[in-house]
């Protein structure tokens, strides 16, 4: 069961934070900005501020992410930032 972590600049365009895989995986992701200037929302490709599921800066938000799929992340702030752990 590899396990990785990551820190990922997520800007104001949908930017993928989960690569491609050939099994599924748990994705856990924290909001990386905790001066509480920007938020960071994620979803699919198609993800916006608008549409997107907000992260929180002090918990950790559980995605199962199915083999092949991608997840995305958008801010409302040029400098948003997302930390990562995936475990396949």
């Amino acid at each position: 069961m590899p396990v990785s972590s990551a820190v990922v600049v997520v800007g104001t365009n949908a930017t993928a934070l989960t690569e491609p895989s050939i099994n599924p995986k748990v994705v856990y992701v924290q909001d990386g900005d905790y001066d509480n200037n920007s938020f960071v929302y994620v979803g699919g490709p198609s993800v916006t501020v608008a549409n997107g599921i907000r992260i929180s800066k002090f918990n950790v938000s559980v995605f199962q992410v199915s083999a092949d799929d991608i997840l995305y992340g958008i801010s409302d702030s040029a400098t948003g930032a997302v930390r990562l752990a995936e475990v396949e």
